[in-house]
């Protein structure tokens, strides 16, 4: 128990942002020509950001080529828009910790179920806020929280996980328990 609270809670951690992309952006489940980082437009502080972050990649001549898209709003998310980006599938944004002043300092922490993944999972996070909370990473349990709540926001639902051939699915509602644990955790 020891080595989960010292250890595998950080290593399991991931973020969306410029100093974690190349470790999250890749998935070896789909592949595609490019690493694609699929972002609400609504979010014009994390459009901002992302695209910015595509242009210092090509600048740097980063391969493969890292692009930024735009999602269409949650409501025009179908399953044929999902299926038309077979070859194209990338990672959803998520939430941005911001400065004082509004500038972007990171993404907001969530840990994966596993060493192998890199996404932000629905069910399992969950389980994953429960574990933390027992040992006393309320750090990492906020972000998860408000991934989710991001997700919801954003994309109109919190989808299996924050990959695009998940925008039509989701897992059983777990939001608000998730918020409430976080919240009675002082």
């Amino acid at each position: 128990h020891q080595l989960i609270k010292e250890l595998y809670w950080d290593a399991l951690t991931r973020r969306v942002d410029a100093d974690h992309v190349d470790e999250v952006v890749h998935d070896p489940k789909a592949q595609s020509k490019y690493d694609y980082i699929y972002v609400p437009p609504a979010d014009a502080v994390a459009v901002k950001y992302f695209k910015a972050l595509e242009q210092a990649a090509a600048e740097r001549h980063r391969e493969p080529a890292l692009k930024v898209v735009l999602l269409p709003a949650p409501e025009k998310i179908t399953g044929e828009f999902v299926r038309k980006l077979d070859g194209a599938h990338g990672i959803l944004s998520l939430k941005l910790e911001l400065d004082a002043s509004g500038k972007p300092l990171r993404g907001a922490p969530y840990v994966v179920p596993g060493g192998r993944f890199n996404e932000l999972y629905y069910w399992d996070s969950y389980f994953i806020v429960l574990g933390l909370l027992q040992d006393g990473r309320k750090d990492l349990a906020r972000g998860m929280a408000d991934n989710l709540i991001y997700e919801l926001d954003y994309y109109g639902k919190i989808p299996n996980a924050n990959r695009t051939y998940y925008l039509t699915r989701s897992q059983p509602p777990f939001l608000t328990s998730v918020i409430r644990a976080v919240f009675e955790s002082g």
